[in-house]
Order: C-alpha cells, then structure tokens, then sequence
C-alpha cells in the first residue's frame, strides 16, 4: 500500500468469492490480504489461495493508482 495509507476499499461482490470457501480457505484468504495490504509481501500458502487473491490484488493496484492521482491532485 502506499506510505501513510490507512485504509483501503473492499468490494461488496467479494462476498461471492468467500461464500464458496471453506471456513479454512476464506480465513487463509483474508490473512493473506491483510498481510498483502499491509506491505508484508507475503507469499500465498496455496493454490487456491493465490488464483483468487489475483484479482483482488488488481482491483487494490487499480484503486492505488487512483489513489495516487488523486493525492496528487490535492497536493496541487
């Protein structure tokens, strides 16, 4: 995440993704994002994991970088 970026947006339609999961394999899921967002650059603890942190993790890049443009915006 970016330097001094304390929150982060998290989808409702993530929910279809969790609800087909295993208490066990939602849990490593969302450690997984945890440590993900907060810069731990963490690697994922199976497969499933990462197929299905993959898109998560692109929606959060594309939300940095608007994020990003934003701040810049503000700051001129």
């Amino acid at each position: 995440m970016a330097e001094d970026k304390k929150s982060i947006v998290v989808y409702a339609d993530w929910k279809n993704i969790f609800e087909e999961l295993t208490d066990e394999e939602a849990g490593k899921l969302i450690k997984h994002f945890f440590r993900y967002v907060n810069d731990l650059n963490p690697e994922p603890p199976d497969r499933i994991t990462k197929l299905l942190f993959e898109p998560i993790k692109q929606t959060l890049k594309r939300d940095l970088v608007k994020y990003n443009n934003k701040r810049e915006k503000n700051r001129q």
